[in-house]
């Protein structure tokens, strides 16, 4: 039997410009935490191991709570070909790199633990909140992080 693409795997390695491991099993718990929030009864018997990190709890799942998945994924696309991967942004803290402002907007609607928290936002919903001139420099400040030398 033929094996399926993995739609999450393929975004990873699409953003990361090759296979990454932590960016793919990042995408797939954040992606699977989100749906479980909306529908907690579908974490039930679920192994973060054997059906999140190998894809196979999202081809289980209803169109509608794949489609949670699916923003969150063209979210992810939009904002890594936006600012540029790094893999800083899975855990680097926001402070230090957005402006006080623009991190009390961004706290105002989430709770983010790294940069890569933003890239579940969409950009449309970065510009209502912050408005355009703030929101172009929000866009240059995470630019800046994938050129700052590890």
């Amino acid at each position: 039997m033929e094996n399926k693409p993995d739609p999450i795997q393929q975004t990873a390695t699409r953003i990361a410009g090759e296979p990454c491991i932590e960016l793919e099993h990042r995408l797939k718990r954040d992606m699977f935490n989100a749906i479980v929030k909306v529908k907690p009864d579908v974490a039930q018997d679920v192994s973060i191991e054997n059906d999140v990190l190998t894809g196979a709890f999202f081809e289980t799942l209803k169109p509608a709570l794949q489609g949670i998945a699916v923003a969150k994924l063209e979210n992810s696309i939009f904002f890594y070909d936006r600012v540029g991967w790094d893999i800083l942004f899975l855990d680097r803290a926001l402070e230090g790199v957005l402006s006080d402002f623009q991190i009390s907007k961004i706290l105002e609607k989430v709770n983010p633990n790294s940069l890569h928290d933003l890239a579940y936002i969409s950009y449309k919903h970065v510009d209502k909140m912050m408005g355009k001139t703030e929101a172009a420099s929000y866009w240059e400040r995470l630019k800046a992080v994938g050129n700052i030398k590890h």
